[in-house]
């Protein structure tokens, strides 16, 4: 693919700069706190579609203005929850909607760089469901205020929370946070394990994850970083079956060029300089099956 100049993709809720091999993403709609607009979630999607495929970025980080009221304060409802379905839900019936939380959870889940997100402020619903959990590291500021409202709202988790958090925290603590719908700090039980770092002001979240970025694209392979993902979550749930694949995943990066240059760079003790790509990795991933989560129109 072509380079692509993330100053002309016509991004009107979020802005990207490239800083060395780090994608930093900011919303930029911090009068509207940042709700997850239908403009957020097409730029979220364009965004992170680029970012799989494009050579120059090895971490991405997300995050707000400091200033700004809110990380993001969920969907707007202020109209109802109508505003969510479009006009093929209606023509079609309820097993055609896609919730778009959940079509934007999958774009970053399934993201083959490393993911981190910046929460410098507080987060509702899906400011938590959908730009927090499915990254791969995140960073909070201690005074966040977090909720997972759903059920004091009348509707059920979205943005695929429901599969992510059970496996993040555990069941008991998933249910707690789901059930109760209480806001919560970082600093409670109930989260405890979820952000690699708390930081004591919203001034100090972005400055602490872009050193952590810029430390992991200077020192680690992207490859390496994309299978060890993979076998995270793409794994099985026998220890015979992953004892297999972690050994093709040893035996594939092991005859590969970042393979050699790890063990060159460690012997003599200086900074790697990795160079495969992503496409090296084919035609052995995905090992898994991919489902299509396209609906498949059934009238005209």
């Amino acid at each position: 693919m072509s380079t692509p100049d993330y100053n002309q993709q016509g991004f009107t809720a979020l802005r990207v700069d490239l800083d060395g091999a780090v994608a930093v993403v900011t919303m930029t709609r911090s009068k509207q706190l940042n709700t997850f607009s239908k403009e957020l979630v097409n730029d979220l999607l364009k965004a992170f579609d680029l970012f799989d495929r494009d050579d120059r970025v090895r971490v991405v980080v997300l995050t707000a203005d400091p200033k700004a009221p809110a990380f993001c304060a969920g969907a707007d409802i202020s109209g109802g929850w109508g505003g969510l379905f479009t006009e093929e839900d209606e023509r079609e019936g309820e097993h055609a909607h896609r919730d778009t939380g959940g079509v934007v959870t999958m774009a970053i889940f399934r993201c083959r760089k490393i993911t981190i997100s910046a929460v410098n402020g507080h987060a509702v619903g899906v400011g938590v469901t959908g730009l927090q959990l499915p990254f791969d590291i995140r960073f909070v500021w201690a005074g966040a205020r977090l909720a997972f409202p759903f059920v004091r709202r009348g509707i059920a988790p979205e943005a695929c929370s429901s599969y992510l958090l059970p496996r993040l925290l555990g069941t008991s603590r998933a249910m707690s946070l789901f059930l109760t719908g209480q806001t919560v700090t970082p600093d409670s039980p109930l989260l405890s394990g979820l952000y690699h770092a708390v930081l004591p002001t919203r001034e100090e979240v972005l400055p602490a994850a872009l050193a952590l970025a810029k430390d992991l694209a200077v020192n680690t392979s992207q490859t390496a970083a994309a299978v060890t993902k993979a076998l995270v979550w793409h794994g099985f749930d026998n220890i015979e079956e992953q004892h297999i694949v972690d050994s093709r995943a040893i035996r594939v990066l092991g005859r590969s060029a970042d393979a050699a240059e790890g063990a060159l760079s460690f012997k003599e003790r200086r900074a790697p300089r990795f160079t495969d790509k992503l496409e090296n990795l084919a035609p052995w991933m995905p090992w898994w099956k991919e489902v299509s989560v396209t609906h498949r129109k059934s009238k005209l």
